[in-house]
């Protein structure tokens, strides 16, 4: 198995490599980085990882942010001091969750996790994300958005989900659209974190920028060379499928 380790402090990076050396199956480290930028260059560059440990608080930024630009293709166990991230995490092909200061005994057990589900994960992301999405929903407490609160000028009101037909974000803020092309933006920091708090029956983030509601869907148009572009009811908005999230969403629309 190829291992990264990304780790902003080298002493602590080299203590990772030595509890990943230690681990009583064969591993290969093949990669050692300490930035977003990095990380991400190598990722999308389509780097090979079998599994990533990826430090959150980086010296450039936060990897969660960074890490929701691209499509992700590896696992990742994140690591940090902090514990308020661990719902997004789960939204980033993240597998587990250590909590600092690290030890050997807490790095092989996730190392033991990832071996034992590599027997049974395909190459298709999409079971990497119903694992992560079983994992927040059996949080305790757990429960998917209902409403959201808006301000306008001096003016809070509430916006139910069934009248959202898609979020999106554009310059760091996201936005609700609503039928007639009404858009509020909302208080939310990251489109993965939103996505952790919606039901996954209901709402599919199509690509980087949008996720849709089921129910706001008028038409979907297949393009010449097949593209997907999604027509929405009330709306003259037109949205883009990623490539690679067309299987997932024909899977979702069943």
């Amino acid at each position: 198995m190829n291992i990264v380790i990304v780790e902003d402090e080298l002493p602590a990076a080299e203590q990772m490599r030595r509890f990943v050396s230690s681990y009583r199956l064969p591993l290969t480290v093949t990669g050692m980085y300490s930035s977003c930028a990095e990380i991400l260059k190598y990722l999308d560059g389509n780097g090979e990882a079998d599994l990533v440990f990826c430090d959150i608080e980086l010296r450039d930024g936060n990897a969660l942010q960074a890490l929701q630009k691209i499509e992700l293709k590896s696992v990742i166990v994140f690591t940090t001091a902090y514990d308020r991230f661990w719902s997004e995490s789960m939204q980033h092909n993240g597998i587990d969750y250590l909590l600092k200061p690290l030890t050997e005994k807490k790095v092989h057990a996730a190392l033991d996790k990832i071996a034992t589900l590599k027997k049974i994960l395909t190459k298709d992301n999409q079971l990497l994300l119903q694992l992560s999405t079983l994992l927040l929903q059996h949080k305790p407490g757990f429960e998917y958005k209902k409403r959201f609160p808006v301000r306008v000028n001096n003016e809070v009101f509430i916006i139910d989900v069934g009248e959202i037909q898609f979020f999106r974000i554009a310059a760091g803020v996201i936005f609700a659209y609503l039928a007639g092309n009404k858009k509020y933006p909302i208080v939310e920091e990251t489109l993965s974190a939103l996505e952790s708090q919606l039901d996954p029956k209901l709402f599919f983030r199509i690509n980087r920028s949008d996720i849709l509601h089921i129910s706001s869907i008028r038409a979907i148009k297949i393009r010449e060379g097949g593209d997907y572009t999604v027509l929405l009811k009330d709306n003259t908005d037109q949205l883009v499928v990623s490539s690679s999230r067309i299987v997932q969403l024909k899977e979702w629309l069943k």
